[in-house]
């Protein structure tokens, strides 16, 4: 007698997942379908370039800043530098008393598999006292609340160098919403600013461990597995004889 065993299989069919963050002007960013990824984050929404500068004071186009992304296992790093009409970067400079420039932008982040464990702002800028400038991230947490990393020139004067915000924790999970505002100001002294990075600081998931129960259901199919072969082999046997 023949037994027909029928298998249903219920197949989902996983999501497609965003592509991989690369080098790109900010107009290219803003023109993703779905965002793109860096290690764990899914970067996506990118807004309009927002300016409060002072008269006489050039903006910048959304394809007059470059997006360079990269990552590590525990860190995703989205990098902003500003470029000339001719897509080579340039820095913007203040050099008269009272002169400012100014720009915002925001984007959401999606981390997973990993948590994201703290937020921290970058910026690569020189001054001269009593020029200013400061750039500073906030994160907008899916529970509400906020929380922001400043970076700034201590009120002295500074060469140029990337110089480091403090790193800020994060607790939460979703997607959050992150504002970057950076300022330059011009007394009698002059700044310079080449762009800012933000880093995202991430906590890798632990290897999970099986539990007792599945690790029993484990072994009574390994039993299983080990009667039904001696079964076959018995039958077969018995054919032979």
């Amino acid at each position: 007698m023949k037994i027909l065993i029928t298998a249903l299989c219920l197949c989902v069919v996983p999501a497609v997942a965003a592509p991989a963050c690369v080098t790109g002007t900010y107009a290219s960013y803003q023109a993703l379908s779905g965002g793109c990824t860096v290690g764990d984050g899914t970067f996506s929404n990118f807004s309009n370039l927002s300016f409060v500068n002072s008269p006489g004071v050039p903006t910048l186009t959304a394809s007059e800043i470059e997006v360079i992304p990269s990552g590590t296992a525990t860190e995703d790093l989205l990098t902003f530098v500003y470029l000339n009409a001719n897509a080579v970067p340039t820095p913007v400079t203040v050099n008269q008393n009272g002169q400012i420039f100014s720009v915002g932008l925001s984007f959401d982040v999606l981390v997973t598999p990993s948590a994201l464990s703290g937020i921290q702002m970058d910026s690569t800028f020189s001054n001269t006292a009593p020029g200013g400038v400061s750039a500073s991230k906030t994160a907008q947490l899916p529970t509400g609340g906020a929380i922001t990393s400043t970076v700034n020139d201590g009120g002295v004067s500074n060469a140029m160098g990337t110089y480091f915000g403090s790193v800020m924790p994060v607790t939460g999970v979703g997607t959050f919403l992150i504002t970057d505002t950076t300022s330059l100001q011009a007394q009698t002294g002059s700044v310079t600013q080449a762009g800012f990075a933000n880093a995202f600081l991430l906590t890798p998931p632990t290897a999970a461990t099986p539990e007792v129960g599945s690790l029993a259901m484990i072994g009574s199919g390994l039993v299983f597995l080990g009667m039904a072969g001696n079964a076959t082999r018995r039958r077969k046997k018995a054919k032979e004889d």
